[in-house]
């Protein structure tokens, strides 16, 4: 599988950077304009494969812990929290696949518009055939229209569906941490419940007790499954952000470019709604893990902890220190993944936008 992605996708890129070598030659910047975006996506489903062939062990860590940790649920309330959170990870990660796909269905349909016509409505000369991508494939593009077509669609496929899986498991498990600070926080609002009785029985205090040195090992697993997860991908969301947004911001360059043009200024604004879509989801997961960690801390401070034994409000203290902190999945260092930081990330996409529609003219 991934050699046939991988093939797939290279051999899009071949006729790209040929059109993109050809067009710098020429001094045609728009048509470089227009086909570096194209070239970014392809690379980055490249990347986004390649990062789970490279950690590979560290996903199948992942996985067995999080099959572990259902395992070693048992009460009922805790497994219903743990489903609710990871089915919203599963329905986000759907609306994401859904909305990719259909803009895929559309953006590879266009360019049929015209034989359709052209077989529906003849005129007496032939309509201008428009490609999926301006690219240079060395042949007539006229000529060998259809096997270039299809060649364009089946790497666009390949792609999109690369993309959408790997950013859906992605989704899927930070939803899964999510789920396990989720269980942390009820666990300790169930165990500070009845203050009075943890007082005055030995017994219920010591039974008590060990419940929450169990919370606390919970709450260390939740961290070490973030920190995987920040681990594995730190790197591979540097230079995705990086691409995308040159690739926003160029891709909202040719928008504006084909206004006059219906259809392409469709076409093109496709691309550039799907490629807003996962940079937005992209940080989605980021800002879900950050609310989740966060709200540990505060269900924290709203328990009655401090009407619990000494000892049990030490292992409080040190598990407020720590929540206090939010986990953050980070991108090279540089870049936290919420939702803040999308709309820092959309306005200099704006500002990128401006300048160059700027040294255009």
């Amino acid at each position: 599988m991934l050699t046939v992605i991988i093939g797939t996708t290279v051999s899009l890129l071949i006729p790209m950077l040929i059109q993109f070598t050809t067009s710098l030659n020429d001094k045609n910047m728009d048509a470089v304009l227009e086909i570096v975006p194209v070239i970014f996506t392809n690379l980055v489903t490249i990347l986004k494969i390649s990062n789970i062939d490279i950690n590979r062990k560290q996903f199948k860590e992942l996985y067995n812990l999080m099959s572990q940790e259902w395992k070693s649920l048992k009460i009922k309330e805790e497994i219903r929290i743990l489903d609710t959170v990871t089915e919203r990870g599963s329905k986000v990660a759907y609306y994401y696949r859904t909305a990719l796909l259909t803009s895929l269905v559309f953006f590879t349909l266009l360019p049929l518009v015209s034989p359709f016509l052209d077989i529906v409505l003849p005129l007496n000369e032939t309509r201008l055939r428009e490609q999926v991508f301006r690219l240079n494939y060395l042949v007539d593009g006229d000529e060998y229209f259809y096997p270039i077509y299809f060649h364009s669609i089946w790497s666009s496929i390949v792609s999109v569906i690369t993309i959408v899986s790997v950013d859906s498991v992605y989704m899927v498990i930070t939803h899964h941490a999510c789920g396990l600070f989720a269980i942390c926080g009820n666990r300790i609002q169930r165990l500070t419940q009845n203050t009075n009785s943890i007082a005055n029985d030995v017994a219920n205090q010591r039974n008590i007790y060990l419940q929450l040195k169990d919370c606390t090992i919970v709450h260390k697993r939740a961290i070490q499954f973030y920190e995987l997860i920040d681990k594995i991908n730190r790197n591979s969301f540097l230079l995705q952000i990086g691409m995308c947004m040159i690739s926003i911001s160029l891709t909202a360059v040719q928008t504006l470019m084909h206004l006059d043009q219906p259809r392409e200024a469709l076409r093109i604004g496709l691309f550039l709604g799907a490629q807003k879509f996962h940079l937005f989801f992209m940080s989605l997961p980021g800002q879900r893990l950050v609310d989740y960690s966060l709200e540990l801390s505060t269900n924290l401070y709203s328990s009655q902890w401090y009407q619990t034994p000494m000892r049990m409000q030490k292992v409080f203290y040190m598990m407020q220190i720590r929540s206090g902190i939010p986990c953050t999945i980070s991108a090279g260092g540089l870049y936290d993944m919420n939702i803040e930081n999308f709309g820092m990330i959309f306005k200099s996409c704006v500002s990128y936008f401006t300048m160059l529609m700027s040294l255009r003219e």
